[in-house]
């Protein structure tokens, strides 16, 4: 069953100099879930695609389907882990937590259980009153996926949650991520991750799809059939034949833009008889 369309996504940049397209017609469907990882050369616009999901963001043309429903501004339904935590300084980790549920008016007794249970469950018990800058990096993104899962979204986005965090922690984390994917008790069960790891997309995706560098645009998509949990098949030629399969698809991505261009700017010289 899909749970997101994802149909002929344009979006343009404007500045005073000049207009920048930063996504091309952009297509792709997400199945109710599933586990799917967006990877793609820096710039392509993977996060600038996933605020448009989101809701936070409106594209040029095409359209985004929730359900079979346009995606037109922000919804409880779809949710978004950012790569810098996004947290407020002057709110402690329970307070950050709630921020979300007091905007949808759910009253002060409720949403601090709710905080308590998801930080709880993304292992911050005791440190509900704890501010941000007394936090770790690991910290704070546990405090920022439990601000996203405390809504009940079906589907949740994360922009390169673990970028910024040191191996042990990100992995730590990713295997907390995946435990949430798989809790049949949780409704959200539907991941979209941008990723510039490829191995962490492979260890964690049912599907990665790949795009082409800016502008960007959707070049292929690989299945990964490997079995979970995943950890103990990483030494498997299996494994690392779907990296180089990523890969591949990285590189023809940067070499299909370049050639396009000079294709292009081949047009433009033989039309010009100036040049």
């Amino acid at each position: 069953m899909v749970a997101l369309e994802i149909e002929n996504i344009t979006k343009t940049f404007v500045t005073d100099q000049s207009k920048i397209l930063v996504l091309d017609n952009v297509n792709f469907t997400v199945g109710k879930d599933e586990f799917l990882c967006l990877v793609g050369p820096s710039g392509c616009g993977k996060s600038t695609l996933l605020r448009i999901i989101a809701g936070l963001e409106k594209a040029d043309s095409g359209r985004v389907l929730f359900n079979g429903q346009p995606v037109t501004r922000p919804t409880p339904k779809i949710t978004m882990v950012f790569q810098l935590f996004g947290l407020l300084p002057w709110k402690t980790a329970l307070e950050n937590v709630e921020v979300p549920l007091e905007v949808l008016g759910v009253p002060k007794q409720n949403r601090v259980h709710i905080a308590k249970e998801y930080l709880q469950m993304v292992g911050l018990e005791g440190f509900e009153n704890t501010y941000p800058h007394d936090l770790s990096g690991g910290m704070k993104q546990r405090v920022g996926i439990a601000r996203a899962l405390a809504l009940k979204p079906e589907i949740l986005l994360m922009d390169e949650p673990f970028s910024s965090l040191d191996e042990l922690t990100a992995k730590t984390l990713r295997d907390l991520v995946l435990n949430i994917w798989r809790n049949p008790a949780l409704p959200t069960n539907t991941f979209i991750m941008v990723s510039h790891n490829v191995e962490e997309a492979v260890l964690m995706a049912d599907r990665v799809v790949v795009m082409t560098q800016r502008p960007g645009r959707i070049i292929g998509e690989i299945e990964i059939d490997i079995p979970r949990p995943r950890s103990q098949h990483l030494r498997e030629k299996q494994y690392f034949k779907y990296v180089d399969e990523v890969v591949e698809l990285l590189e023809k991505g940067k070499t299909t833009i370049k050639d396009e261009s000079l294709l292009s700017l081949t047009a433009k010289r033989t039309n010009n008889p100036n040049t």
